[in-house]
């Protein structure tokens, strides 16, 4: 489990540091809003086509060299990007990053979703990811500022190859569900839940990246040095962790409901708080308050599917819902900014689709502890 966990985060790094590659797009190589937004839009669909296309060949294929391939191509990919400035080259190159990045985390996800305990499984894999999220938050900048944002990306070349290391390691193949027909006709029940609960996961993504991707750019909007927001984001990393932590510790002790409610009503807030006038005090409670709580979202719904997923075929399209939402996330709100920076309706946007996200979630934990699943409520 530990190494899934140590391979995990490289898949969704880019999209991550998203904020920080938005910020250096516009300011290194004069791109608008709406084309930093549309980058970040096709390396997140990239990563759902990876996805989606994973769902065939994820129980067929050697995970190891499905891996290899994967890393290969991620750091290639990045190694170009660093080297295109022109808009419709980059866009291309990074569609491309996220089929590779795509793949890397359909293979670690399916290896996660094996685990006994899945909830316990995802928290520990977020927290590992929060770590060294966090060291990428604090080197981007200086980064940026030093070489622009083909910095970035070349260290996520760098972290793609030194993964491959671990490759000798990691489990060639996931365990092998059974197929017996009254696990068959359970999973039949289970379908339409994991259906609705991938949707939910899109317009919870939507939320979380149409924010994220622009945070930078609404720190700066509120008046903050880049130092001070680069900090703030830094150090959201750094609570993300504890939320991971709560919850692979939490795991099912206290049911599905509260963990949900409170992911909710955290991000609404913190979404809120950056509203109008705000200051550098606002701001970091605000960004490590919602990626606390996002990470703790992310934890349960994919435990949740886990659980539901009886033969293991529909989880790794969960990273395909994922990367939807968050390549819808960025292009949504890029529409949504008003003329001379203004940033203001992104905030709502984002909190009423955490509602509805949330809604439908509560409904499938209430659902299928209805139809006797294992899933507590």
């Amino acid at each position: 489990m530990l190494l899934s966990c140590l391979l995990y985060p490289v898949g969704p790094a880019a999209i991550i540091l998203m904020p920080m590659i938005v910020g250096g797009l516009i300011d290194s190589y004069g791109f608008s809003e709406q084309q930093a937004g549309n980058i970040a839009a096709l390396e997140g669909l990239g990563l759902v086509f990876a996805s989606m296309l994973a769902a065939a060949w994820i129980r067929r294929v050697s995970w190891v060299k499905a891996l290899l391939v994967a890393f290969l191509g991620y750091a290639a990919l990045n190694i170009l990007s660093a080297n295109i400035e022109a808009y419709v080259p980059l866009l291309v190159l990074r569609c491309l990053s996220g089929l590779a990045g795509g793949s890397v985390m359909a293979v670690t996800v399916a290896a996660l979703g094996d685990q006994r305990e899945p909830d316990r499984a995802f928290g520990l894999a977020q927290a590992v990811q929060g770590v060294m999220m966090l060291g990428g938050f604090l080197a981007a900048p200086w980064l940026v500022q030093r070489w622009g944002v083909s910095a970035i990306y070349y260290m996520l070349a760098g972290a793609s190859l030194l993964m491959m290391l671990m490759l000798p390691r990691f489990p060639v193949a996931g365990r092998v569900r059974a197929a017996a027909t009254r696990e068959n006709a359970l999973q039949a029940g289970h379908t339409g839940l994991i259906w609705l609960g991938l949707f939910a996961s899109v317009l919870f993504f939507v939320n979380v990246f149409g924010f994220w991707a622009f945070v930078e750019r609404i720190g700066q909007a509120g008046g903050l040095p880049a130092q001070t927001i680069a900090l703030a984001l830094g150090i959201s990393q750094v609570v993300a962790i504890a939320g991971a932590l709560a919850a692979a510790w939490a795991s099912d002790r206290y049911g599905r409901y509260l963990p949900l409610l409170i992911v909710f009503i955290g991000q609404a807030a913190a979404l809120f708080a950056v509203l109008g006038d705000f200051g550098a005090a606002t701001f970091f409670v605000s960004t490590g308050l919602f990626q606390a709580l996002f990470i703790v979202g992310v934890s349960y719904q994919m435990g949740a599917i886990a659980r539901l997923d009886i033969h293991g075929r529909y989880l790794v399209t969960m990273t395909a819902a994922q990367g939807l939402g968050s390549a819808l996330g960025p292009a949504l709100a890029a529409s949504l900014i008003r003329e001379g920076g203004d940033y203001s309706l992104i905030m709502p946007m984002a909190a009423l689709l955490c509602l509805f996200g949330t809604l439908i979630f509560l409904f499938i934990v209430w659902r299928s502890a209805k139809m006797g699943d294992t899933m507590a409520a």
